[in-house]
């Protein structure tokens, strides 16, 4: 081989490509693969009762805590004039929304490390899936607690939607992945805006989000430390096993370069 001639770059795994047509696919084929599993995981009636017992254990953490704060948030929000409005429609409309357009800034602004950054999102799904099957759990405005149910009608959006109400598995509150999603969309933000001064804005997200889903009725405060405990384990698996040489978020520093292998000449002689 001359020696100017390059190596031929070896051939990575699909999870470690990137192309826009691929991951606009692959996105809507995980979302109803996504969709699907966690259906086939909904509990039966047993099961049913199952996820109510759960939830009663769950407010009793809560209680023993002194933070059983669920019934609280959904009243205060509620005394505030459109706040129900706010909430309901703020969880309706902002979760797959929020998520496209958080790896479209990924995308645009430092795809080197978008291929990261997109396995360790979807082994979140993984993970979750496993809880969902493994403990079912009753949200608040299933459980007896008093709250309201104020999302319920809004998530058909006028009746588009009706059909795909009996595909919910409306007993996965544990963990809360629009609490999980929002930390993680947080924390990779915070490492990839690193050198903006207002980056730290970015943690209104989760804040925002965690109060939406309890005032709606559609999670307890412990579902989101759930949702948190899911993305950790995630990162875990995509470092282990998915992540191989690929540029982790916290690695990027203002001003450098995306590191490249270079290929090395045959040796001659």
């Amino acid at each position: 081989m001359n020696a100017a001639t390059p190596l031929r770059a070896p051939r990575r795994a699909l999870w470690a490509q990137w192309h826009g047509g691929f991951e606009i696919a692959l996105f809507v084929v995980l979302t109803v693969v996504y969709e699907a599993l966690r259906d086939l995981v909904a509990p039966d009636a047993a099961g049913i009762a199952r996820a109510v017992d759960n939830a009663a254990d769950v407010v009793a953490v809560e209680e023993a805590l002194g933070l059983h704060v669920e019934g609280g948030i959904q009243d205060a929000t509620h005394a505030v004039p459109g706040g129900e409005f706010l909430t309901t429609w703020f969880y309706t409309l902002a979760h797959a929304p929020g998520y496209v357009l958080f790896f479209a800034v990924v995308w645009f602004l430092r795809r080197a490390w978008y291929p990261f950054v997109r396995n360790w999102f979807w082994a979140g799904h993984g993970v979750a899936v496993a809880v969902f099957w493994l403990w079912p759990l009753a949200p608040p405005r299933l459980a007896d607690l008093g709250l309201e149910d104020t999302t319920r009608e809004a998530l058909e959006l006028g009746g588009s939607l009706s059909w795909f109400q009996p595909f919910r598995n409306e007993f996965a509150a544990m963990p809360s992945l629009h609490m999980g999603y929002t930390f993680f969309f947080a924390t990779v933000l915070t490492f990839l805006l690193r050198g903006h001064r207002l980056r730290m804005l970015v943690w209104l997200w989760p804040i925002a989000m965690s109060w939406v889903t309890i005032a709606t009725g559609n999670h307890y405060w412990l579902d989101g430390v759930g949702g948190i405990a899911v993305m950790a384990a995630a990162l875990a698996i995509a470092l282990v096993v998915l992540a191989r040489d690929m540029p982790r978020p916290w690695s990027y520093r203002p001003g450098r370069r995306t590191p490249r292998r270079v290929p090395v000449p045959a040796a001659t002689g």
